[in-house]
């Protein structure tokens, strides 16, 4: 699958989704966005690395504004344009590293440790994008969004091979890297978003809002659960044969929120011969979801057939009226 993503309407039935927080009341949400969560987010640290920020394009971003780098080779901030991005944004790769080091570790540590602070469910946000290696130096390597906690233990990890251009995951199993089943463009920009449910020990990720990775540990084997930091990692795949590709991200934003549930997403999987909907809820496992429809967002119907426990942090849900109007939204929310 790659995340070039379209979604097209079977049966002349024009669907999208839309995904509210656990809050029960009829609010209102774009289609194919999560809704504002109706208790306070509270801001970590964001930054676009703009210059009124204080970011310098002639120096490495390493060292300014508290961000530490971990190894050597490129990294800093370009002054733009790129396209897809405004303004200034950082990057990490491109020059190489001196002898044969094989991981450089960008981040701005936050040091958060959320249950103790009532505040279980962090949310990352980041836009990126892979640029190629070139024929000075013709070799492909991984680039990641690795987290790691105050006793700066890895959590888990994203992964972007540029050479096969998959998308994979590593937990601290130390069971190795797994494939999401999903692909990536390189040049071609991404929204990335990880949500840390520390509460119940889970992860979710999405990209472009289509959920990539769903209701995995945090950690595996007991370590602390807290947050010091989210690594942007370019990861040498042959050391000492690095390419001159390189990552460049923006919009960097870590937030948290008093809650202790992962917001639900939604995806249309179908349509069936009877012209039932078929929706699936990406979740946390053991909740119970409900589905409610709406054709106006002011509202909202539960379907019949709408409520269902997700075993594994997923369940598929149909609508068995969907061919009764022309379109129709839905949402989920637990049911407590």
């Amino acid at each position: 699958m790659s995340l070039r993503i379209h979604r097209t309407a079977p049966l002349g039935l024009t669907l999208a989704v839309a995904v509210l927080t656990s809050d029960t009341s009829a609010q209102s949400a774009r289609p194919g966005t999560r809704s504002a969560a109706p208790a306070t987010e509270r801001v970590l640290f964001e930054t676009g690395f703009e210059k009124f920020e204080g970011y310098d394009p002639d120096f490495d971003l390493s060292g300014q504004n508290g961000w530490i780098g971990l190894g050597n080779g490129g990294n800093g901030v370009l002054p733009g344009p790129i396209p897809g991005f405004q303004g200034q944004v950082a990057y990490i790769g491109f020059n190489p590293p001196s002898g044969t080091n094989d991981l450089l570790n960008l981040f701005r540590p936050v040091a958060l440790v959320p249950v103790g602070n009532a505040l279980p469910l962090i949310t990352f946000k980041v836009s990126f994008q892979v640029f190629d290696s070139t024929t000075n130096a013709p070799h492909f390597d991984d680039f990641r969004w690795s987290a790691y906690n105050t006793r700066e233990e890895r959590l888990f990890t994203i992964d972007f091979d540029n050479d096969a251009q998959q998308i994979n995951y590593v937990l601290d199993d130390g069971k190795g890297f797994k494939s999401t089943g999903w692909s990536f463009v390189a040049g071609e920009a991404y929204d990335l978003t990880i949500t840390l449910n520390f509460a119940r020990n889970l992860w979710t990720a999405d990209i472009n809002g289509a959920v990539i990775v769903n209701a995995q540990p945090i950690s595996t084997r007991g370590s602390k659960l807290d947050l010091n930091e989210i690594d942007a990692v370019w990861a040498i795949r042959t050391p000492g044969k690095a390419g001159d590709n390189f990552m460049v991200f923006d919009d960097y934003r870590l937030t948290a929120l008093p809650i202790d549930e992962i917001p639900p997403t939604l995806e249309f999987v179908g349509q069936l011969t009877t012209g039932a909907t078929i929706i699936r809820v990406l979740g946390e496992p053991g909740v119970l979801y409900a589905l409610d429809r709406t054709a106006d967002f002011k509202s909202w119907i539960e379907v019949a057939t709408g409520r269902a426990t997700a075993p594994n942090g997923f369940v598929e849900i149909h609508d068995p009226s969907a061919l009764r109007s022309d379109h129709r939204f839905y949402r989920a929310r637990s049911v407590r």
